[in-house]
């Protein structure tokens, strides 16, 4: 009798799990309730004069 000739094991490339320890990584939340109690606000509010702003309408 021949021998049998052996198949070659099929490669399942998984991009997914290939990629995942590159995007699933841990994050550090930041508490914006607690923020905002202590006076801390991301976007400054009347950081210029309204004279500098050539859109206003004055009425």
């Amino acid at each position: 009798m021949a021998k049998k000739k052996a198949l070659p094991e099929v490669v399942v490339h998984n991009f997914v799990a290939k990629h995942m320890h590159e995007v699933n990584k841990s994050q550090v939340f930041i508490d914006r309730k607690k923020d905002a109690k202590r006076g801390y606000s991301k976007h400054k509010k009347g950081r210029y004069a309204n004279d500098d702003l050539p859109f206003l309408m004055v009425a």
